[in-house]
């Protein structure tokens, strides 16, 4: 190319890692959920439905609006928020997004959305999340789901961060550990006589181990598109499968990249054909620094630039 853009995501390793991701977690018969956190894009979202995800999960109402405007049909909102503002939001989300869901910890948030969920005529998919909720009070949040008009129980989601490098070497294990330990509490409601239809696991680096989980349902995850350096280092992926890099005269858009479990790295050299570049650490503050800075994501194939992806902002209150 003429210039050297200051972010290129290279589309063939992109489709790669994907369709391989995707064909993994298949055949494990499970269903994939892309986080749009490691890229916060619509074209990559509606890349990754088109090549078989279920749908994608956002952190905002307003992020899931834009999303389904695009097209994605099946979003889930996975983060417990408490505040009682964005009840409304989210019910008013669940009148454009086809099937909607979010995350909740806490009983007011259930009964808080069902209420702004039944005053709009429409209903809202929750989930427990373990990472947040006690697990003591699992059981009455699934109940009072159930019982709550408006709201409908999908199940509940987990999510296991790799913090520290022992974790990141063991991560086959983390991931199995923690799945078996998120299928148990499934388990432990539909013996109450609880439907628990969704068993969620969140995270790229661990899901090949929770996808040797009998129960798990679904792999929510968002690094596993592009990759990153920190993911290649810990072998997890090979250099040549990132597929995103910076410019080495933009090091400004990887500030914060590095990951928890090596926090003194933020890039790594990009593999070729991109020598002279570089690859983040940790994909997610990386799209963050896109978007602030307002510059353009090169799609390239074969060396040439054949589209631009720019991030989107899509905060629930400015």
């Amino acid at each position: 190319m003429a210039t050297d853009p200051p972010v290129i995501v290279d589309l063939s390793r992109l489709d790669a890692n994907i369709h391989r991701f995707h064909r993994a977690t298949a055949a494990a018969g499970c269903q994939v959920r892309a986080h749009v956190k490691a890229h916060r894009t619509v074209e990559l979202a509606q890349r990754q439905v088109a090549a078989g995800a279920a749908g994608v999960a956002v952190h905002t109402a307003s992020a899931a609006v834009q999303l389904a405007a695009a097209g994605v049909r099946d979003i889930v909102l996975a983060w417990p928020w408490p505040d009682a503002w964005r009840f409304p939001l989210f019910a008013e989300a669940a009148t454009q997004v086809p099937r909607f869901a979010l995350h909740v910890d806490r009983p007011e948030a259930i009964t808080g959305i069902g209420a702004a969920a039944t005053a709009r005529g429409t209903e809202v998919g929750v989930r427990i999340d373990l990472r947040h909720a006690p697990a003591e009070a699992v059981p009455a949040l699934a109940k009072l789901a159930v019982d709550t008009p408006g709201i409908r129980f999908d199940g509940i989601a987990g999510y296991s961060p790799t913090a520290t490098a022992e974790e990141i070497r063991d991560r086959h294990d983390v991931g199995r550990r923690h799945a078996r330990s998120v299928v148990a509490v499934a388990e432990a409601l539909r013996d109450v006589g609880i439907d628990c239809p969704v068993v969620s696991i969140g995270g790229t680096p661990t899901a090949p181990g929770a996808l040797g989980v009998d129960g798990v349902t679904e792999i929510c995850a968002g690094a596993y598109a592009t990759l990153d350096g920190g993911l290649a280092a810990a072998a997890a992926c090979r250099p040549d499968d990132v597929a995103l890099t910076v410019a080495a005269d933009a090091t400004d858009l990887l500030d914060g990249c590095a990951q928890p479990w090596d926090p003194a790295v933020a890039s790594l050299p990009a593999a070729p054909p991109y020598q002279g570049r570089l690859v983040p650490a940790h994909i997610c503050p990386l799209a963050a620094n896109v978007l602030k800075r307002g510059v353009e994501i090169a799609v390239v194939v074969n060396g040439e630039q054949v589209a631009a992806w720019r991030p989107f902002a899509a905060p629930d209150r400015v």
